[in-house]
């Protein structure tokens, strides 16, 4: 690898860029983007003579010979972080399967097809979940290789259904875990365009260990972790509960734990979580149960105030008999009994919940509609644009994820998604996985170590150990495809 060059072409691009700057003081900024364009080539340059002698190393080991015959050269361009890099790899024969391999590809992990480098990918997607597809498509602009706002869509739709999570290394001690739950409106996309009454329900669902005080009047959640997602229908609300229970006895003792409080509006999808949740109960959320009483009781007009307290009144001492007097009241007078009667509806169908909110002094309010704009709304429906299912039950998770991760952290996402695509790939011809023998495998490396170890031992006073080094990790690698 001939980083000399690289580094004198880069320093002579610098050279000029600093002359041009002290002729013209005034065009700093010409140099600041000299120099960044400049560090994002030299970057990218090493980054392809890498790949290169790591092809070269491969063609080179005894191990490949025995089982891999060289057929040609190829030269495959990567959009990376850095802009292009352009490296040569090889495809082989393999001498048992007859399959053509590109080796150096399987190594790094590297679908046939991608044109994308990791960092590359996790890039795009960190942008695409914050701004539109055009845009995360121009965030990209540090190659020749143009990205299309489709393809940004597609690492989208390419995200995996369900995402792992990692294990917890210590399962956690609460009396008390708290859920709350609320969907967002997402417009359906259909043959090109936007069909405003036809929408799709975004689901959010998100577990805490508490609330903690931050300022007056300001509150914060306790290791939050949120799930979401479209979850259509009764079985795709099913797998969302089970989710988040198997979240729930994955990180916390099941015999420390004593309730956990379901909190929404009072839609079925959010009360069928006390099915699938140990210890859940459901409990009623104040804001909505606010916005009944009020849009019921301003039907009263000039006696809307204390028809109001007196609902309040009633619920709070539990007295389910005189609310359903007075509401018979207020139908028989009121302009619109609509209203009446939604809270009527409510009241009968989530009284103990009502009353959980009320009186259970473990019981704070439900935030669930400022997350919801917050996650969902304020990227998915807070603009007029439509989605496919795919894209927006994809941009729901991939929102939730960046939430309870962080952006850093996206790289792991790819790196599934890729290994998926692997695996793929390496189906045999009667659609089965390919079955690697892992003891056989681990014979072979032990053999080769001790193999390569003596040869190590008699070259080392002639050739560098940093060439040792690499050869011998190439044969390393090489047992294990």
């Amino acid at each position: 690898m001939d980083i000399i060059t690289f580094v004198n072409t880069f320093i002579t691009g610098i050279l000029r860029a600093e002359q041009d700057f002290i002729e013209e003081p005034g065009r700093f900024d010409k140099m600041e983007e000299a120099a960044g364009r400049l560090s994002s080539r030299l970057a990218a340059d090493i980054l392809g003579a890498v790949l290169t002698e790591m092809d070269e190393l491969i063609a080179g080991s005894p191990m490949r010979t025995e089982r891999f015959a060289a057929q040609r050269h190829e030269q495959r361009t990567l959009i990376t972080t850095a802009g292009d890099v352009t490296f040569t790899h090889t495809m082989y024969k393999e001498l048992k399967t007859g399959k053509y391999r590109y080796l150096l590809d399987e190594l790094i992990h590297l679908p046939n097809h991608e044109r994308f480098s990791g960092p590359a990918e996790a890039a795009v997607l960190s942008e695409a979940a914050k701004t539109s597809y055009q845009h995360a498509a121009d965030s990209m602009g540090k190659g020749m290789q143009k990205v299309s706002k489709t393809a940004v869509m597609n690492k989208v739709h390419g995200i995996v259904e369900e995402i792992p999570e990692e294990e917890a290394v210590e399962k956690k001690q609460c009396r008390y875990l708290y859920i709350e739950a609320d969907e967002d409106h997402i417009h359906r996309q259909k043959c090109g365009k936007e069909i405003n009454k036809n929408c799709m329900l975004g689901k959010l669902v998100y577990l805490f260990e508490g609330k903690k005080d931050v300022c007056k009047g300001k509150k914060r959640l306790v290791n939050p972790v949120f799930l979401g997602g479209l979850y259509a229908g009764t079985e795709g609300n099913a797998t969302l509960w089970k989710r988040v229970q198997e979240h729930i006895a994955g990180h916390y003792d099941a015999k420390y734990l004593k309730t956990v409080y379901i909190s929404g509006d009072g839609a079925g999808w959010i009360r069928a979580g006390t099915d699938y949740v140990d210890r859940g109960v459901f409990v009623a959320d104040r804001f909505h149960l606010m916005k009944y009483i009020n849009g019921a009781a301003n039907q009263m007009l000039d006696d809307a105030a204390a028809v109001k307290g007196q609902i309040y009144k009633y619920i709070y001492k539990d007295k389910q008999g005189k609310i359903r007097k007075l509401l018979r009241k207020m139908q028989r007078c009121c302009p619109n009994t609509d209203r009446v009667d939604a809270l009527g509806k409510f009241l009968e169908g989530n009284w103990d919940a009502v009353q959980r909110a009320f009186h259970d002094r473990h019981v704070s309010g439900c935030s669930a509609e400022g997350h919801v704009s917050h996650l969902y709304s304020d990227r998915m429906s807070s603009r007029p644009m439509g989605w496919s299912e795919t894209g927006a039950d994809r941009m729901c998770r991939l929102r939730c994820y960046v939430k309870n991760n962080g952006s850093g952290k996206l790289i792991a996402l790819v790196r599934i998604r890729r290994e998926r695509i692997l695996q793929e790939e390496a189906t045999g011809t009667d659609g089965k996985p390919v079955e690697i023998d892992r003891k056989q495998s681990w014979k072979r490396l032990t053999s080769a170590q001790r193999e390569y170890g003596a040869y190590v031992d008699r070259m080392q006073a002639s050739i560098p150990s940093d060439t040792v080094r690499k050869e011998l990790a190439i044969r390393y690698h090489l047992t294990e495809i």
